[in-house]
């Protein structure tokens, strides 16, 4: 909103090549935008559109006009200040899982300015756990229990990691002596029983395997999948795919079910599908008429890369079997 500041835009663009610059009308530049009324009411436009924002002006003006627009630190986008004669970068907003820490670091760099990080798990060079999460790509089961065991790790109490896959480094957690105050689970697990506080985080390694009949309800395919992974204790969030034989691609049920899931759909040849085929147990019938004996198995198998375990193989309902595989980190 300054020349000075526009000058300050020009370097960082050079640095940030996938960059938009926002200005004001009277410093427009032909590789800028124009800041259309209210930097406040602009500000709605911006946090929907971008993943990080660099305001090259007072902080007390980003406060007020980026206030209204704030909802979720899962969602924000990284809020960025720079003073106007490049001195100092400040971590304003979602330092952690939007970014703005790592981006702050990369403009100073850009600027030879001063970073300004203030998260306590930064300045006292320890995890957090939205961060732990983020660097090996977990889900957050619950934000509130994230922000109460980085306080933990923070305030120096003990707690403990139990990640039988080793997503996380074992060793990422201080160690700690003393009763364990509370506990991080890796796990694709819905349930977890323990009396401790603690926080789950998702992994994406479960693949489920599906054969059916030609126009299968869709409600009753959604029922049978959520009743199998409710019976095994698997958390529907560790879906990563869908997958069944290449013919299948078109079945409502199985095309509603994935978008349910909010997981990738994975189709197989029937050639591919008969490689692996003699590793399971199949059905004459349906060697009949697709021309392998289990679809559900070896969908599943091929879809979780050949590694992993089979949680359930070929439950069967109604016409529809489901196999459900976790496949190897």
């Amino acid at each position: 909103i300054s020349k000075q500041g526009n000058e300050l835009a020009s370097r960082l663009s050079e640095g940030l090549p996938n960059s938009c610059c926002y200005t004001l009308s009277k410093w427009q530049q032909q590789d800028s935008v124009t800041i259309n009324g209210r930097l406040s009411e602009f500000c709605a436009v911006l946090f929907e559109k971008h993943e990080a924002l660099i305001f090259i002006m007072a902080t007390g003006i980003v406060v007020r006009s980026i206030a209204p627009w704030i909802k979720d630190k899962s969602t924000d986008p990284a809020i960025v200040v720079v003073d106007d004669k490049g001195l100092n970068v400040i971590s304003l907003l979602s330092g952690h899982l939007g970014g703005a820490n790592k981006l702050t670091l990369k403009v100073a760099f850009l600027l030879d300015a001063h970073p300004v990080i203030t998260t306590a798990s930064d300045v006292n060079d320890l995890p957090s756990v939205d961060m732990l999460a983020q660097e090996v790509g977990l889900i957050i089961d619950d934000m509130v229990d994230a922000k109460t065991i980085t306080a933990m790790i923070v305030n120096g109490e003990n707690v403990e990691l139990h990640d039988a896959e080793e997503y996380l480094n074992p060793h990422v957690l201080p160690c700690v002596k003393g009763a364990v105050k509370g506990a991080i689970f890796v796990s694709n697990k819905k349930v977890i029983p323990t009396e401790l506080p603690f926080v789950k985080l998702l992994p994406r390694n479960i693949i489920l395997g599906v054969g059916c009949k030609k126009n299968t309800d869709v409600e009753g395919l959604w029922q049978f999948i959520a009743s199998a992974l409710d019976e095994h204790n698997i958390d529907v969030r560790s879906v990563l795919a869908l997958a069944s034989i290449s013919i299948k691609s078109e079945e409502e049920a199985i095309l509603k079910a994935a978008a349910s899931l909010k997981c990738d759909l994975q189709f197989f040849e029937t050639e591919a599908l008969k490689e692996v085929d003699y590793l399971f147990k199949g059905s004459a019938f349906v060697l009949s008429q697709v021309g392998v004996a289990s679809v559900s198995t070896t969908a599943a198998y091929l879809a979780g890369g050949q590694s992993g375990v089979f949680i359930t193989q070929k439950e069967i309902r109604d016409g529809m079997t489901l196999s459900i595989f976790e496949k190897s980190k």
